[in-house]
């Protein structure tokens, strides 16, 4: 179980980084500095719903991290990945088709997660495996997207 947490933690950690860092979440945390320097809520191309698809994505590993050690029940992750599922069609509806194409990865992947949890008992490893899937393909739509112009 702790390995499952690890995994998870280190997804985070590289999910945060290549998303800048900032969750674009209420404000309470400062902006923090990316590597080249600058505020991360500074940028001109930092996008709100690019924001909210980090702190979208950021909520689902905490609570997968909780669920693997025990904290957190399958429904709580059921909820995360369902407010990750809007997150993603909200940005869907403004990127180019680059974009679309890893939140549409990032989507099969929370459906695999769904289903992982829905098995009796629940499918732990899968369940794992599904949200790292789901952050791989949310880490290069972030960028993408954080790259893009608004289509609005």
């Amino acid at each position: 179980m702790r390995s499952a947490g690890l995994a998870l933690g280190a997804a985070a950690l590289l999910f945060a980084s290549a998303c800048g860092g900032d969750s674009g979440s209420s404000g309470s945390q400062p902006a923090t500095t990316t590597a080249a320097g600058t505020t991360a809520s500074a940028t001109p191309t930092s996008r709100p719903e690019c924001a909210a698809l980090v702190s979208t994505g950021q909520a689902l590993v905490d609570t997968v991290t909780q669920f693997a050690n025990g904290q957190a029940t399958g429904e709580q992750v059921r909820v995360a990945a369902q407010e990750l599922v809007a997150s993603v069609e909200v940005v869907r509806t403004v990127v180019g088709a680059d974009t679309a194409a890893r939140l549409d990865e990032a989507k099969a992947a929370l459906g695999r997660l769904q289903s992982a949890l829905t098995a009796q008992p629940p499918d732990l490893p899968q369940v794992r495996a599904a949200a790292n899937d789901a952050l791989a393909a949310l880490r290069e739509a972030v960028t993408l997207c954080q790259a893009s112009t608004p289509s609005r």
